[in-house]
């Protein structure tokens, strides 16, 4: 299903180029960091979190990323007011996350730090309701099998992130940390939800699964 639009088909292009661009930005985020980390600042190492990477040699990066995706979903208005609604609320939550950074000690009981949990939280959620809830609708009673299939990945991307955002606290258990937090726990969901994140857009961009002519 296609945005309706009364404009030329530039502006059609330019909203899947839109949404395929969020999903490119969201897939790359953590290799930028890690292997820019390792180039420019000359590490051998991989932090224990994307936010930890905001206390790196590419902060920068790491901020302007971020804020792209947030500029991109402000710019996006979807089939709906609905969907324009809830792409901006997802966008000044990532600003969120890029300007409230999380400490840069093991200590994370600041205010600023919790907030930058929150709000990551409340991002991922938004997107997860986005991916199950809104990308699933369609105009019209007949569904083409492309977008049956679409229809299933954006649930699977929903539900994949929602359960990786949840598993992310869970990592801050103590029990469970001295378990498992030589594995980078943290850092290995959030690039669970970020993928299923980017794929969701992806598929929303048409760059694969597109309807046939």
């Amino acid at each position: 299903m296609r945005p309706a639009t009364n404009g030329p088909d530039s502006l059609l292009i330019s909203y899947l180029t839109l949404r395929q661009a969020v999903g490119w930005l969201a897939i790359l985020l953590v290799p930028a960091m890690v292997f820019g980390d390792m180039l420019l600042g000359h590490t051998h190492y991989i932090r224990v979190s994307v936010s930890a990477y905001y206390h790196s040699s590419v902060r920068d990066e790491y901020v302007g990323i971020i804020c792209c995706i947030a500029l991109f979903l402000f710019s996006y208005n979807g089939y709906s007011k609905q969907d324009s609604i809830f792409s901006k609320l997802a966008g000044f939550f990532a600003l969120c996350i890029a300007l409230l950074p999380t400490s840069a000690t093991d200590d994370k009981t600041d205010l600023i730090s919790k907030a930058h949990y929150i709000t990551s939280g409340i991002f991922f959620a938004i997107l997860a309701y986005m991916s199950v809830f809104l990308f699933t609708k369609t105009s019209g009673t007949n569904m083409t099998l492309q977008k049956r299939q679409r229809n299933r990945v954006y649930r699977v991307c929903g539900i994949v992130m929602a359960v990786a955002v949840i598993g992310i606290p869970i990592d801050g258990i103590p029990a469970v940390h001295a378990l498992v937090g030589a594995y980078k726990p943290t850092l290995i969901l959030e690039i669970i939800a970020l993928t299923s994140f980017g794929i969701s857009w992806l598929v929303k961009g048409e760059f694969i699964l597109q309807d046939k002519p």
